[in-house]
């Protein structure tokens, strides 16, 4: 996947197709943008995701809430689904202030050759949000691009699915709920960092991952997991929070006991998957009673996948 980040000059090898978003999450509703977009990518099209770029720092600085894909785990992503162009446009004063008709003759008509534009119903841009799908509709004769409207994808009860409701479900811990509308496990990318070492002690070494400032993490708990490592998938167990039975200030991270595994994973930037919030986070008297709940954890967790076969 090509990635074009921080430039206000597009230029293209070919005419594409193009869907535009967040695309926080990359839930079910832009999964199903996408696909359209990679249909279109089998007719000779260049298949494009575009989105303004969100500087992380963003978040440390109050400026936006948490995020449940970093920039890195989004590209991540967009790759794996196979669009071959993601462009994160730079969102200056002078981009905010641009007419609608400019910005699709600019940057989609001039700048990515689009001849055939994705989105859904509501979708708005341009100065104060004046552009919408009757204007692009308007205009696709007049700059020779197809305009394809996809419905809201819906959950079983008949929500519309998106980022919003994502967040309100991870933030109650309700992690399978949300999985649900994700289409895959709610992930967390983050280096293996240095611990305590203090399960290496006890034969139950663990992982220790502090994420970025900006992901957005569910309720400190411990939580059904699996780690991808060099593209296998192994179970495990993880607890988000501050290690409060461990005497010290830690930051808010995530530590995995990965099930019947002891390699060297210092440095590497792995994925945790979550998949079922367990309980709660805990201090316990002593290092014991830690390894004896850990051990209920482990056994609680390997009883969740066995049900899934």
């Amino acid at each position: 996947m090509r990635l074009i980040t921080g430039q206000t000059e597009l230029s293209v090898s070919r005419p594409s197709a193009v869907t535009l978003g967040k695309f926080d999450g990359l839930h079910r509703g832009h999964r199903k943008l996408i696909d359209k977009v990679l249909q279109a990518g089998e007719e000779g099209l260049q298949t494009v995701a575009f989105t303004f770029s969100r500087p992380p720092k963003a978040f440390t600085e109050g400026k936006a809430e948490p995020v449940l894909l970093t920039n890195r785990e989004k590209r991540n992503h967009m790759e794996r689904l196979g669009v071959e162009l993601l462009v994160e446009y730079p969102f200056t004063e002078a981009v905010c202030h641009m007419e609608p008709e400019e910005f699709i003759k600019q940057i989609l008509v001039e700048g990515l050759q689009v001849k055939r534009i994705v989105t859904g119903p509501d979708f708005g841009f341009g100065y104060r949000r004046r552009g919408n799908v009757e204007l692009l509709s308007q205009l696709s004769a007049v700059y020779g691009y197809e305009l394809t409207v996809m419905e809201k994808e819906r959950d079983s009860c008949g929500q519309v699915i998106s980022s919003t409701l994502v967040r309100k479900k991870l933030c109650l811990g309700h992690v399978e709920q949300a999985n649900a509308l994700l289409g895959y496990p709610y992930t967390v990318t983050g280096e293996v960092v240095h611990g305590n070492h203090l399960g290496r002690t006890f034969g139950m070494p663990t992982i220790n991952q502090i994420p970025a400032e900006e992901k957005l993490l569910p309720p400190n708990g411990v939580y059904t997991a699996a780690v991808e490592i060099d593209g296998t998938i192994y179970r495990g167990v993880s607890n988000v929070g501050y290690k409060p039975t461990i005497e010290g200030n830690y930051p808010k991270g995530v530590e995995t006991y990965i099930f019947d595994f002891n390699r060297d994973l210092y440095g590497k930037t792995l994925d945790v998957q979550l998949f079922r919030y367990q309980r709660e986070e805990q201090k316990f008297a002593s290092v014991e009673e830690l390894k004896a709940q850990l051990v209920r954890d482990v056994e609680e967790s390997r009883r969740f996948f066995e049900a899934q076969k």
